[in-house]
């Protein structure tokens, strides 16, 4: 089964705590200031706090309210557990079946939209389902990729692996995200500078403690082709 329904995009990562979901709700709130009809998916969440009796998601619940709640956060996320371990633990510590076709058949049902954005579960390589990993779960989709990766020592090789995968499931990498979430580096890295002597792939930084990002955030909307 493969989704054909309309624009989209997956945002994954080079690993967990990139900083997807804060690229994620950036677009989502420029795309919605454009007056585009855009619906965030996050298949499933693990680390969810239960609050009266409830899991609730913390990276769901913020597109969720996003949304102003126009969109149920069951639909934005609908498989979701307590313990802060991989998607595929979490699915078999609680004794359940939820395979990646389960994750198609809610993209299904989610509302009319002319825009999708889906956000993974940690790295790309992750395991997301019982039977398969991120990257199995954007080949089915069907899905061009952002790939966000957190501007640190070692991002090189993790930017470059991620891309040989990618070549190898024949997958459309869009663009890589470079997100410095730490305002403090080593004196002279640059792998802005390095990654662009390697890749070919449009490059682009977003400082995560910088108060507004939008001509950045602008231009990974033009690379991903979201528009009126």
């Amino acid at each position: 089964m493969i989704v054909k329904r309309n624009h989209k995009i997956f945002i994954t990562g080079t690993n967990t705590d990139v900083g997807k979901t804060f690229i994620g709700l950036n677009l989502v709130r420029l795309a919605i200031k454009k007056g585009l009809k855009i619906i965030p998916f996050k298949p499933i969440e693990t680390g969810c706090r239960i609050i009266k009796s409830k899991l609730v998601p913390d990276d769901s619940y913020r597109y969720y309210k996003l949304l102003d709640e126009r969109v149920s956060l069951d639909l934005i996320n609908p498989y979701r557990f307590k313990p802060p371990i991989s998607p595929n633990m979490a699915i078999k510590l609680a004794r359940k079946r939820i395979n990646i076709r389960n994750y198609l058949n809610k993209i299904e049902i989610l509302p009319k939209h002319d825009y999708l954005l889906v956000e993974g579960a940690g790295g790309i390589c992750s395991p997301i389902a019982i039977d398969g990993l991120n990257i199995d779960l954007i080949k089915k989709i069907n899905s061009p990729i952002l790939l966000v990766a957190k501007d640190e020592i070692g991002v090189i090789n993790n930017v470059l692996l991620c891309i040989n995968i990618i070549k190898k499931y024949k997958l459309t990498l869009l663009a890589i995200i470079l997100n410095k979430i730490e305002n403090k580096q080593p004196i002279g890295m640059n792998n802005y500078q390095e990654l662009s002597s390697m890749i070919k792939k449009p490059i682009i930084q977003i400082n995560n403690k910088k108060s507004s990002n939008e001509k950045s955030f602008e231009k990974i909307l033009k690379v991903i082709n979201f528009k009126n």
